[in-house]
């Protein structure tokens, strides 16, 4: 990670030494992971059967981080919005079965990306 323009530049020239490409992400660091495990029926019948928090936030290798579930750091508006979006998720790529989505969520807005869907 980088968090100032000298360490990007940095990075950057030594990643190019090794390669013409370069790709350049917006930092989440620090932002919570929460996901949901999702299952929707041929009916279209959806429920969310959990949803983990890690401890950690990003930023730590989601491997050596301890999960939670459910999640206990989430208001019940973060908490609806993200289960929310999760079932428009599903029911968008037409996921018949078992759904995982994971979130990065600020913890100082209501701003969160997907990161993950694994179906």
């Amino acid at each position: 990670f980088a968090n100032t323009k000298e360490e990007l530049i940095t990075l950057a020239t030594q990643a190019l030494a090794h390669s013409s490409q370069l790709i350049i992400d917006k930092s989440l660091k620090g932002w919570k992971e929460v996901e949901y495990e999702v299952v929707r029926d041929a009916y279209d019948n959806c429920i969310t059967v959990c949803n983990m928090e890690n401890v950690d936030p990003l930023g730590i290798h989601t491997g050596e981080s301890i999960v939670v579930a459910p999640s206990q750091t989430l208001s019940n508006k973060e908490y609806n919005m993200l289960r929310t979006t999760a079932i428009k998720v599903i029911r968008h790529f037409g996921v018949v079965g078992e759904c995982n989505i994971q979130y990065a969520l600020s913890p100082y807005s209501e701003e969160f990306y997907i990161i993950e869907v694994n179906a």
